[in-house]
């Protein structure tokens, strides 16, 4: 049931956000971007397959060769940002934006996520659950903040577990959603969602558990520990901090169904932060994410061509900052509960602008 008659006293920030979200309601935002734009190039897809893949195996390989201690949080750092690529591939295999073959992309998609242990489909359906239902209150799966009353009344354990990945282990909050509907079929409501959930689980199982019974026996627990699992555990770093950031901000609001639209969740929710152009490389372009849900069948390579059509025509509607440590540190110091009163993110009661200083502040 939706939350009705919630905020109960907007900030001016959520009344701007709403008025911009009214000025671009009925408009066909996708139509902006020209058509060349959406067409996959597969050599092109298949090239960033191949390096990311690449980075990712060429650091394991580092850490076995050089065998120094020194070396190896720089190469497990270069490993996750080569897992992270390959999570970026498979990306636009779920969206079908790597090739024209549905099958292929299914492929691809598959042996991209190994690297996480994450089936391909089980990622698919929730990712695709998130674009539909981007920044609301009631149906978003990705960071979804709750009321802080609603945090009291949660166990120990949920407690520990939301307050730590808006905080210190932010890093890792991708991995409670990989534990959450991963391995769960029955998590996904139709019976095809379940069955392909299911055949990703196995394919999983079949190249994971051979690969870790022979990494384990010829390197140890240790070799475990430092080849796959400290590589996985980088991966959800590069994995988790960029997903808070796309769509978390103190002046972009969840919105229940009464306010959402599927416009504002397309065009006005995201922020975009401007990596260096090596890094933008890297990660094939993941942080250039407003035309992506405008569009998510434009390819990677693409999506910057795409963003500037859309800053044209859609002025001062497009969220682009710098990216800077400074600013994680500020997302979560901040974001961490929705404020019923406000619309907008809220730290701790003790923290919040009193009701008559609302938007004076």
């Amino acid at each position: 049931m939706a939350l009705q008659s919630i905020p109960t006293n907007p900030d001016t920030r959520f009344l701007e956000f709403m008025e911009k979200s009214k000025a671009i309601e009925g408009e066909r935002l996708a139509a902006a971007i020209p058509r060349a734009y959406l067409e996959p190039e597969l050599w092109r897809g298949l090239l960033g397959f191949a390096m990311s893949w690449t980075l990712y195996a060429g650091s394991i390989v580092g850490m076995a060769v050089l065998h120094r201690w020194y070396a190896i949080p720089p190469l497990l750092v270069v490993a996750g940002l080569g897992g992270w690529g390959l999570h970026c591939i498979a990306h636009d295999c779920g969206h079908g934006s790597f090739s024209r073959s549905r099958r292929l992309n299914f492929i691809i998609g598959h042996i991209s996520l190994l690297p996480l242990a994450y089936p391909f489909h089980a990622w698919r359906h929730v990712h695709n659950l998130h674009h539909g239902h981007t920044n609301s209150l009631e149906l978003d799966t990705d960071w979804r903040p709750i009321p802080e009353a609603m945090y009291r009344r949660m166990s120990r354990r949920d407690r520990l577990v939301y307050m730590s990945t808006r905080t210190w282990a932010a890093w890792a909050g991708t991995i409670t959603y990989w534990a959450e509907s991963g391995f769960r079929p029955s998590y996904f409501p139709k019976r095809q969602m379940r069955h392909d959930v299911w055949r990703s689980i196995l394919f999983v199982a079949a190249v994971l558990v051979p690969y870790l019974a022979v990494l384990a026996w010829c390197t140890g627990w240790q070799g475990v520990l430092l080849y796959f699992v400290g590589p996985w555990l980088a991966t959800h770093a590069w994995f988790s901090i960029t997903t808070l950031m796309h769509h978390s901000a103190a002046d972009v609001p969840y919105l229940t169904q009464e306010y959402w639209t599927r416009n504002a969740s397309r065009l006005l929710v995201t922020t975009d932060y401007m990596y260096p152009s090596w890094l933008l490389f890297l990660t094939h372009n993941i942080s250039v994410h407003t035309a992506h849900h405008v569009a998510p069948v434009v390819p990677y390579y693409n999506l910057r061509k795409a963003q500037a059509v859309l800053k044209d025509a859609y002025p001062g509607m497009v969220r682009e900052e710098k990216v800077s440590v400074g600013k994680v540190i500020e997302i979560v110091r901040k974001c961490r509960f929705y404020d019923p009163i406000s619309g907008l993110y809220a730290t701790t009661p003790m923290e919040r602008v009193p009701v008559d200083e609302r938007g004076r502040s």
